[in-house]
This record gives structure tokens, sequence and C-alpha cells, in this order.
């Protein structure tokens, strides 16, 4: 049945170019690592090689289960995810099998295949797809796909990336009176998938039509409309017995998020070593300016409300928080922040243009209080005026994931955003949240840190 599908093809030219990505990952990280860092000590390639060929079927199972072997549209930036996190779990996984058999493999030989594979995977499925994609439009082998329901132009921008399709859009509700030109439309432009935004048919009249497309063997999808306003997760869950639609509070709690931990103890520790020196130089150039500690800390409320020190370089002097109220008289904002605030040192502004002052807190992150990204960690009188005046938002959200150095509204325009817009933008994103957003911020912070926009 399978082998009779047209897409059968090119699924079979994604497979082998998934396998060929894989042996050339493995034949380039033996080179790199035995004989260009390593002229005195030649490992057998014979026996890593016979390794690479057993391992291409667990390689290609990872790669089913993260990425899949379907024909559908993805950036370039979604599939580079894609591949990262699939490639990330393989190498985990090998890691901790050659641990488990005690094996002399090397660990560098294993960071240039991840490397290998990740650029490999990446740049050969992109091509592929490409051309895939040129293929199936030149030969018009497509899938004609039909979109009815009101106001249905608002969804082309989604369905006209999807190269293996070929839409139609009628504007008007599915109604009773309607059916019959639907059926008459698919059947005259052979119709695969029947997409309903919206319709108001009755259960008996619904499940008439699914019968009549699954005889003439089409589709039918229909997108939501009530529950798709909601910024909850949207699952359906089948634990009952029968599926009910179940609505998760917060999206951070799947096997992704295991991965951002894991993504988290890694980046945090190799930005350690790279900045040591700029810690080092800012280290200095703080005790040379002022008395005071190097280190400023301060309690902030974490994940679960668990407090703890949030670590930054100290950029005020040393009596900062005496003059703090004294600044605050007439300054009513949840998120105190001032532009030209005279307690900041020379090189605190310096520090605070460039975010520097935040380096310290990638510690917080080895230790589980804090995230490379996420809501931002909020101090206790911070907690108490936003609980009071912002009743319309579910602020327990906020701590229902542990907070991060940046976040959203870091790169939503910093400072310069009122509190409200501030909160909007972090439940936002927790609502929203996916290993991909993360990975977007962070792209996005080097932008606005390299700028200083919106910093004081």
């Amino acid at each position: 049945m399978f082998i009779k599908n047209k897409n059968f093809p090119f699924i079979l030219a994604l497979l082998l170019t998934d396998c060929i990505s894989f042996m050339l990952s493995f034949l380039v990280a033996f080179y790199f690592r035995f004989y260009i860092l390593n002229t005195t000590v030649i490992h057998s390639f014979n026996q890593y090689l016979t390794i690479s060929v057993f391992l291409v079927p667990i390689w290609i199972l990872f790669v089913n289960f993260f990425i899949g072997y379907k024909l559908f549209y993805i950036s370039k930036f979604n599939l580079f995810i894609k591949v990262l996190r699939t490639s990330t779990v393989f190498i985990i996984f090998i890691l901790a099998a050659v641990f488990i058999i005690k094996n002399d493999s090397s660990r560098l030989f294993m960071f240039f295949v991840w490397l290998n594979l990740i650029l490999f995977t990446s740049c050969f499925r992109y091509i592929l797809k490409r051309i895939i994609a040129y293929i199936i439009y030149k030969l018009n082998i497509r899938n004609n796909l039909l979109v009815i329901g009101k106001k249905v132009r608002k969804y082309k921008k989604f369905f006209n990336n999807i190269y293996i399709n070929k839409v139609f859009y009628y504007p008007y509700q599915m109604e009773a009176k309607n059916v019959e030109n639907l059926k008459y439309l698919s059947i005259k432009k052979n119709i695969k998938d029947i997409i309903i935004t919206n319709y108001s048919l009755k259960d008996t009249e619904f499940l008439s039509l699914c019968d009549w497309a699954q005889t003439n063997d089409i589709n039918i999808k229909i997108l939501p409309n009530e529950v798709q306003m909601t910024k909850d997760k949207i699952v359906l869950d089948d634990t009952l017995g029968i599926p009910v639609v179940f609505l998760v509070s917060t999206p951070v709690k799947d096997f992704d998020y295991f991965l951002k931990r894991i993504l988290d103890i890694i980046f945090s520790l190799i930005l350690l070593i790279l900045l040591l020196p700029v810690f080092i130089i800012i280290s200095i150039c703080i005790k040379l300016e002022s008395k005071g500690p190097i280190l400023y800390k301060q309690i902030r409320i974490g994940y679960k409300r668990q407090k703890f020190y949030c670590y930054k370089f100290r950029s005020m002097c040393e009596n900062a928080e005496e003059q703090l109220e004294e600044l605050k008289k007439d300054n009513d904002t949840v998120f105190f922040k001032m532009k030209n605030d005279p307690r900041i040192t020379k090189i605190g502004k310096f520090i605070r243009k460039y975010s520097i002052d935040e380096l310290p807190q990638l510690f917080n992150v080895l230790k589980g209080e804090m995230s490379l990204v996420g809501p931002r960690p909020m101090l206790e009188e911070e907690m108490i005026k936003i609980e009071k005046r912002y009743h319309n938002y579910n602020l327990s959200k906020l701590f229902k994931v542990i907070p991060g150095i940046t976040g959203l509204w870091q790169v939503s325009g910093r400072s310069i955003l009122n509190d409200e817009k501030k909160l909007e933008l972090e439940i936002f994103y927790i609502d929203n949240w996916s290993l991909n957003f993360d990975i977007k911020i962070l792209l996005k912070t080097i932008v606005v840190v390299l700028f200083h926009r919106g910093a004081f």
C-alpha cells in the first residue's frame, strides 16, 4: 500500500540522503580527529566504519521519531532546529552507550560527528526538498486541497507554503445548502483534502458529508475556531477511554523541556569558559573604580515561588540600596528602571549597555535556578505590586517555569516597554513555549545586545 503512494520515491530519497549524511559525518569526523588533530596515533578505520554502518539504522530511527519522513513544508530555520535536537539526543544516547559498555571511543571524535550531523543533515535535507518541490511542481503531481469557510484568504500565507499542495479557496461558510456544491467542486477539481475553517452543519449532516468523503477517498479536516483562540496548549487525551480536548496550562513539561535543560548546561559551561577573560577584566575594572563587592547578589522569586540569589556584576555605587527609596518617590512602576540613574558607575554604564552585568547569571543556570531563556526572575516587592494591579492575568504561570537570563520582552523593547506589555510578553512566551522559540530569542538577543536597543 505504501509502495503505491506517489510520494514514496521522494520519501525514499530522503531516507537515502539521511544515510549518506550520517556516513559522511563519520568519515569527516574520523579524518579531522585522527589525521588533522592527531598525526601520531591512528585508530583503526575499519573499526569505526563498522560501527558507523551498525549505527545507521539507529540514526534513521531517531530521525523518523524527531523529524519524520513526510513531505511537508519547513523553513530553513525550523529544519535546523529539528536536526539540532535530533543530533543532540542521538549523541547523548551514543555517549551513554559508550559509558555503559566502557568503550575507549574518542569523545572528541563524537563531538565532530555531532557537528557534522547538524551540518550535513540540515544542508542535504534542505537541498533535496528544494529539488523535490521543483520536480513536483514541474510534473504537476501536487495534491489538490480545498479550503472553505468565511475569510479563508487570511490562511493563504500558511497553505501556500506547502509546496506539495495546490490550494483552492472558496470563501463561504459550510452550510447544508452548500454541501452539494462542495461535493461537485471536490470531484471536478480532484480534491484530496477539504479543510473547513468554519461550518454550521448539524451532526447528522456533517457525518453524512464524512461518509461521502470517505467513499471518494477525500480527507476532511477542520481548523479549530473557539478552541484555537485559547492561549493554552491543546492536547487530545484518551486516558478516560474517549478522546477529549485537554488544555495544558503550560506546555513546558515534555521531552523538549528536558532537552532545554541539557542545552542550558552545555552552553552555559561553554560560555563561562570562553568568557573567562571578560570576567577577569570586568572584575578588575569594577574593583578599581569603586568600593564594594565585584558581584551583586539579589534575592529573586523563581520556579514554584522559590527564592534564590541572582548574581550580577555590580554596576552601581556601594550605597545604591540606600538611595533607592528616594529615587522611587516619583516613579510608581512595577519594574523600576531609571534612564539616568545617578547610582550607576562609569564601568556600570558600559556593562549595562551591552548586558555584560547579566553574565554571572550563567552560574545560576548551572545551579538550575535559571535558564538561558525564560521569564525575568522577579523581586518580592514586584510580585506583590503585580498581584495587586493586574488581576486579569494568570500570573501563577510565571512561577510554573524556570526564569531566564533573557526573554521575549528583553528582545522586544527592553526598558522602553511599560509594565503591562512586559507581563503580556512573559505570559505569551510561557503559553507558546518551544525549543525553536528559545533559540529564536537567543539569536535575537545577540542582535539586541550588539546594538544595545532599549538598554539603560
